[in-house]
């Protein structure tokens, strides 16, 4: 059964079955061909990012669940409060968070994030992690194998040579 990411949003609204092609990160739903045409053209939504649905089902599960939702009021997060280091919708900022000082556009916020300085080390950081994990698993399958032939000669089935 396909998942409701590979299938075309609008359509399954009009309970047909299409697979899209593109997801858009802004309604945060999949798009076939017809359906991407109209949402490219239509006032709404012809400046929303969407990304091909085989780039989009590469990214990490962590990052796919993200929700650009707020998840008691159901409105899009619009703003970012600083002071409680939380998203927030526009109900959000009536309830909770009128007499906020340090609040910012998230659109903002999300702008200056890849060319922060932070996200470049965050980036140099993981490169060094993924290197250390490589050379770890190369490190324990020397191992294993040194183990094996140990236990080998332990058992007789081949002779110790040095």
């Amino acid at each position: 059964m396909a998942e409701s990411r590979d299938l075309c949003g609008v359509c399954t609204l009009r309970h047909v079955s299409k697979s899209s092609i593109v997801w858009c990160t802004e309604c945060d739903e999949g798009l076939c061909t017809e359906c991407q045409e109209h949402h490219s053209l239509s006032k709404s939504s012809r400046n929303h990012v969407t990304l091909p649905v085989t780039e989009y089902q590469k990214l990490p599960s962590d990052v796919l669940n993200i929700s650009q939702y707020c998840k008691i009021h159901n409105e899009k997060y619009i703003i970012y409060c600083k002071k409680h280091e939380s998203l927030c919708c526009s109900d959000c900022i009536v309830e909770s968070h009128n007499e906020c000082r340090d609040i910012v556009k998230l659109a903002e916020v999300i702008k200056n994030a890849k060319s922060s300085n932070a996200f470049y080390e965050m980036e140099q950081t993981l490169v060094e992690v993924l290197e250390n994990i490589k050379k770890i698993r190369e490190n324990r399958q020397d191992n294993l194998k040194t183990l094996s032939k140990e236990k080998a000669i332990i058992e007789g089935k081949i002779e110790y040579t040095e």
